[in-house]
């Protein structure tokens, strides 16, 4: 069962860099969490880039918008739950990774369907519809940013630990960084409201 939110007493920078430092998971079979994360993206390009390619310029330029909702729930026994949140263009799930910490991934609507990987995203839309096609896409979903904040900020309401994740790219965690989820050395980690420290 994922722990409870942490004492208050230590920063957010504190609780990542000791997180880093104790947790097996983090680093996995890895020396550094860069490491484990460079290991993962490319991981993740090569499984899903060939998927969910089969989408017309017309969806991928009027994407449709979603008022904010919440479906699931974040998992409070066992390995089972899922939390899916939704507001604009973008949606973010939680789940379990183990029966010691969650995962979260932020998506961002692409085409047919909600995509997370930076690179994957552009190589489809390049290979289908071409530069001109992402330029504009990439506008539509800049001038959505604004939503994911909402959003990041509904999520952190709701949650009471913190679930981490690798983050794809550096625009990814640039993106992390812009909507108030903390990044460090290549892993992102969404604190809850509850957790004041700065």
């Amino acid at each position: 069962m994922p722990k409870k939110c942490p004492s208050n007493e230590q920063t957010k920078l504190q609780y990542i860099k000791n997180m880093i430092k104790t947790s097996k998971e983090i680093r996995g079979r890895f020396s550094t969490p860069e490491e484990a994360k460079r290991y993962y993206s490319n991981l993740w390009h090569s499984h899903y880039y060939l998927a969910d390619n089969d989408y017309s310029a017309k969806q991928l330029l009027n994407p449709a918008r979603e008022a904010l909702r919440i479906e699931g729930g974040i998992p409070t026994t066992g390995n089972t739950g899922k939390l899916m949140a939704y507001n604009g263009l973008w949606r973010i799930t939680i789940h379990p990774r183990s029966r010691k910490s969650l995962d979260f991934t932020v998506s961002v609507k692409a085409g047919s369907t909600y995509r997370f990987h930076s690179k994957t995203i552009k190589h489809s839309i390049l290979s289908r519809h071409g530069k001109s096609a992402y330029d504009q896409w990439r506008q539509i979903v800049k001038e959505d940013i604004e939503s994911l904040g909402v959003l990041v900020q509904k999520v952190q309401s709701l949650i009471s630990t913190i679930p981490w994740s690798y983050t794809c790219s550096q625009s990814a965690a640039n993106l992390c960084e812009q909507v108030g989820i903390s990044t460090y050395r290549g892993t992102a980690f969404l604190f809850p409201d509850s957790f004041s420290g700065e």
